[in-house]
């Protein structure tokens, strides 16, 4: 004899697969970004004062010189020596940059 639980395990199985299958899942060789559509909304902050008054004169957030000098750069490429061989940790032919 088939219990409740039983059935609603069942139906609820059924119709997930149906569900999942009808929509056809694509692999990621067949995902084209362009396809994506962003949605950017404007936002107005309100900060309960005015910030003009805290400001010199005429001041413009996007005016002046951009130094190239002020960009803080990390080298991706250091080696970082952690003063014991990491090899007999990991599965032999373990490679890091393989997906």
């Amino acid at each position: 004899m088939i219990t409740r639980n039983t059935l609603k395990t069942i139906l609820m199985l059924t119709f997930g697969l149906s569900v999942f299958t009808s929509y056809g899942f694509n692999s990621a060789e067949d995902f084209d970004i362009n396809t994506v559509e962003f949605i950017e909304e404007e936002q107005e902050w309100e900060l309960g004062f005015d910030t003009a008054q805290f400001l010199p004169e005429n001041f413009d957030p996007y005016s002046g010189i951009i130094s190239v000098k002020a960009i803080n750069f990390i080298d991706a490429c250091e080696e970082v020596e952690l003063g014991f061989e990491t090899g007999g940790y990991l599965p032999l032919g373990f490679d890091p940059y393989i997906q």
